[in-house]
């Protein structure tokens, strides 16, 4: 290879050389921009790059796809080593300088357990090695946003909907706490039973993929031909609170979260008879927390990163 040939492979790009690699394994270029969360002109720009640097077509038009060149065969493995490669670099360069200084982690959480997660995130301790971290209530457009990039993970109840996502199941939680007013009178009860709350007006905190359709409670009253007094849902967590303090309403919050409440000399919490939870759950309505991100390759965190946030979480979902 001349010198002149050898200068313009040198100023290719790892950006490039990934859709390379990505168009050659799909056969299909907009899968390339959906992988790499770019425009279509932008992946097209990079084939026009790496065509006139190798001066081969590299892929040619058919009805399944785009089909590999006899050279692009021959670049597909070399490539796709180099491409390693440079992930092995970003990925030591990261773990030798763990923190996050000069990026914060945008992370989506289900409200069920958006407080206490983020108190378990600011400890210093966690602080000192990932930096800051804003998290973000789990709505409707968390997961486009992870796939754009401008939100890097989110816990949830429930995986991933879209393919392009990788789901992680990190437990279910074992217990359930009841919340109220100090002063409500369901503390009078020594055992409070399902049938105890119903007579009550009930909140229901949605955690999307859960119980933003039907709510466990609501189930089991029908399954049981109990009635409610009533029947209010909430996506706000402050809105939640107001309700729970002024109108006499009674909730139920997995047990990290509302040890929260513990600190409101006006909110009273007890966790819930094991009993009464598997009346309530069984085993098939109990809800799954899922990490949802984007493939390792496209990750803006490393290893190391992901294991702190990931045991932090661990602490809160299974208590």
């Amino acid at each position: 290879m001349d010198i002149k040939a050898l200068k313009k492979i040198s100023e290719l790009d790892i950006f490039s050389l990934l859709v390379f690699k990505i168009i050659y394994e799909t056969g299909f270029a907009n899968l390339a921009a959906r992988q790499l969360s770019v425009s279509a002109p932008k992946i097209s720009r990079c084939l026009t790059s790496l065509r006139l640097t190798f001066d081969d077509e590299l892929f040619y038009r058919r009805q399944q796809g785009l089909k590999p060149t006899a050279l692009a065969e021959h670049l597909y493995q070399p490539i796709c080593q180099f491409c390693e490669s440079a992930s092995n670099i970003e990925r030591i360069a990261c773990e030798g300088n763990n923190t996050n200084a000069s990026n914060i982690l945008n992370i989506a959480v289900t409200p069920i357990i958006m407080t206490s997660v983020s108190s378990a995130l600011g400890r210093e301790e966690v602080m000192e090695k990932l930096g800051k971290i804003r998290v973000h209530m789990w709505n409707e457009d968390s997961e486009e946003k992870i796939h754009q990039g401008d939100i890097d993970l989110g816990i949830n109840l429930g995986s991933a909907t879209s393919s392009e996502l990788e789901s992680e199941v990190i437990g279910t939680s074992p217990s359930t706490s009841i919340v109220a007013r100090h002063n409500h009178p369901i503390w009078n009860n020594e055992y409070i039973c399902l049938e105890d709350v119903a007579n009550y007006p009930f909140l229901i905190l949605e955690g999307m993929g859960f119980n933003d359709k039907l709510d466990p409670f609501q189930i089991y009253c029908r399954q049981t031909g109990i009635e409610p007094a009533s029947v209010h849902r909430f996506t706000s967590i402050e809105d939640w609170f107001c309700h729970i303090l002024t109108m006499r309403s009674v909730s139920f919050m997995s047990t990290a979260e509302s040890a929260i409440f513990n600190n409101f000399d006006d909110v009273k919490v007890a966790k819930m008879d094991d009993f009464e939870r598997e009346k309530l759950t069984g085993t098939s309505l109990a809800p799954q927390y899922n990490f949802i991100e984007k493939s390792a390759p496209y990750r803006r965190y490393c290893e190391t990163s992901r294991k702190i946030i990931l045991d932090s979480v661990l602490g809160i979902v299974l208590q």
